[in-house]
């Protein structure tokens, strides 16, 4: 049995270098040389491109929105103050816009409440005279009670050069603009106020991820107070400090309210500070006013247009301001320095 191992392992042996020695009739398969594939072809950079005010047509858009309510006659005592909210981009409050106040139809709709304004319904025209452009109609419908009234004021600064505002800031905003709407039921009945900012958002990819960022700016909004079984209702205005850092995705802002009589200088109000925060992504922030404060409540932001040129903030705040129980809806709009 060995001998017929070892003889069995020599014929192989031998086989094994006959082939190596190129015996017998196969060829080796040579090795194919590689193929260069060549350099990759990177992925391009989206570019980003924005439309821009003024409006070629009628066109709608989702907004961010500050809300409150109020439920009573102000003429005649205290009214019943309700809740404040914000909302980040959303659907639920939309506009549709238009430029042309004499044929065109505005239309603002929240949930299932819609109003609609028309060339009739123009009480302030869009002039470079005036910041905002102004609407109200009345119901005269069989079941519209006593009272009832809807009311937009839009930032003038959506329309052709020759109307929109000359306020330089105001008219620097090319990306963004805003919507507040002011309606009642009846005259002892419900009122809602809806602040909205809406625009053309900043693309996710063109968000600025490093780096900081200041912006000049200004306040609209609108107080609801009540004290000793009066209610006074203030329009608001100011200015406020807003500083963005990228990197972290920190909003810090502090608001310089002002209280804006029908004629002569504004005085000041109150001060308060807030914070947000932009998601990891995103072009939106949301945040709260800082705890201390006078008043409990949020914001929530968004940047506009090219590297976030433009950004708005709706703010909702409730507490005790002055000695008054009041409820604050309003809007910071700025241009980054």
């Amino acid at each position: 049995m060995i001998r017929r191992y070892v003889i069995v392992g020599a014929a192989a042996t031998a086989a094994v270098l006959s082939s190596c020695s190129g015996g017998g009739n196969s060829s080796p398969t040579p090795t194919p040389t590689p193929t260069s594939s060549g350099t990759p072809t990177p992925t391009p950079t989206p570019t980003a491109s924005y439309t821009a005010f003024p409006l070629a047509s009628a066109a709608e858009f989702n907004t961010l929105n500050a809300t409150t309510s109020y439920t009573g006659d102000p003429a005649t005592g205290a009214v019943t103050l309700g809740v404040t909210s914000t909302e980040t981009l959303t659907n639920r409050v939309k506009l549709a816009a238009t430029t042309d106040l004499t044929n065109g139809t505005f239309v603002m709709d929240e949930a299932a409440e819609e109003s609609r304004f028309t060339g009739t319904n123009v009480t302030t025209t869009a002039a470079p005279t005036v910041t905002e452009f102004v609407y109200r109609s009345v119901s005269t419908a069989t079941a519209a009670q006593a009272g009832n009234f809807s009311q937009l004021e839009v930032l003038n600064n959506i329309g052709a050069a020759t109307v929109e505002t000359s306020d330089s800031l105001l008219k620097s905003l090319s990306v963004l603009s805003y919507a507040n709407w002011w309606r009642g039921d009846s005259t002892a009945g419900q009122k809602r106020l809806t602040y909205s900012i809406w625009g053309y958002t900043t693309l996710g990819f063109d968000m600025p991820t490093t780096g900081t960022a200041s912006y000049t700016t200004r306040i609209v909004g609108r107080a609801v107070s009540v004290a000793n079984s009066a209610t006074t209702l203030n329009r608001l205005g100011g200015t406020a400090t807003v500083t963005v850092n990228f990197a972290t995705g920190l909003v810090s802002t502090t608001l310089n309210l002002t209280t804006v009589p029908t004629s002569g200088a504004e005085t000041a109000y109150v001060t308060l500070n807030a914070q947000g925060a932009i998601p990891i992504g995103q072009n939106q922030f949301s945040g709260s006013f800082a705890s201390g404060a006078p008043v409990t409540g949020t914001i929530a932001g968004a940047f506009y247009g090219a590297k976030g040129v433009n950004m708005g903030i709706v703010f909702g705040a409730s507490g005790t301001i002055n000695g008054a129980d009041t409820r604050i809806v309003g809007e910071v709009v700025g241009v980054k320095q």
